[in-house]
């Protein structure tokens, strides 16, 4: 092996384990533990976090003294553990979204040095579900059921709770708000989560319908009343079913 070889292999070493990055995201409001990757068996004598490429100390650790009110940002929101060198930042920000920098230090004057980038994004709420109408037709309950999210950028999935002897259909999980058509025989109820993601973090929420005979013969009646009311049914259904079909050939697409 070339002594170019050797300094290569040696400077790879030491960025692998000298400068270790780290990608976390968290939630306005929320708190979020940035991990200093420091080896369980060192015994820490100074710790020194920092933002702005280094030049503004925020958090530090000095022969057992801890200072978590260095930068008036930050002040009264952060907590430092002494043992993993690990920074707490509470009450998260919209702008602590940044690079943190930490410098580690143990007994024996060995140092560590590592990144942690924190992407701050607005608090994900539970969804709000909406029951669009209901009907049915000989002895099938149809519901369709109406997902929005709370925020931007957020994929909407539908799954039903417990056995579910029917059949259902969701349009793209992409868009603004997410349509559930449902179809089940008997005079029953169904329950249904709908669950928001965005990055690592989801809510749901969940809704319990269906179709008993109190509600069934008023509008067995009333739709069946005359034969207008049965071709506006059918336009109904059909408009539903292919509208579900076309967003799910999109979400293929773009797949």
């Amino acid at each position: 092996m070339t002594l170019q070889s050797v300094v290569l292999l040696f400077i790879v070493y030491i960025h692998q384990v000298c400068a270790r990055d780290e990608n976390i995201t968290g939630y306005i409001g929320q708190s979020v533990i940035l991990k200093s990757g420091v080896d369980q068996s060192w015994n820490l004598t100074r710790v020194q976090w920092s933002i702005y490429e280094n030049t503004t100390f925020i958090a530090s650790l000095n022969n057992g003294k801890i200072n978590t009110d260095r930068f008036w940002r930050h002040k009264g929101r952060l907590e430092l553990n002494p043992k993993t060198g690990d920074l707490t930042i509470n009450d998260l920000r919209l702008d602590d979204n940044m690079i943190y920098s930490v410098a580690l230090v143990n007994s024996n004057e060995a140092r560590e040095d590592a990144e942690v980038n924190l992407t701050v994004q607005e608090r994900l709420m539970k969804p709000d579900i909406q029951k669009a109408f209901n009907f049915t037709k000989d002895g099938q309950c149809y519901i369709v059921l109406k997902c929005i999210p709370s925020g931007e950028n957020v994929i909407l999935s539908w799954t039903p709770v417990g056995v579910f002897n029917g059949s259902y259909i969701s349009g793209s999980p992409k868009s603004k708000d997410s349509i559930l058509l449902i179809s089940f025989s008997g005079n029953r109820s169904v329950t249904f989560n709908c669950t928001a993601s965005s990055g690592q973090h989801n809510e749901s929420n969940q809704i319990t319908v269906g179709c008993t005979e109190e509600n069934q013969k008023p509008e067995v009646c009333s739709l069946c009343s005359s034969c207008t009311s049965m071709v506006l049914l059918a336009i109904v259904i059909t408009a539903v079913v292919f509208g579900l079909l076309y967003a799910s050939k999109d979400m293929i697409k773009a797949a």
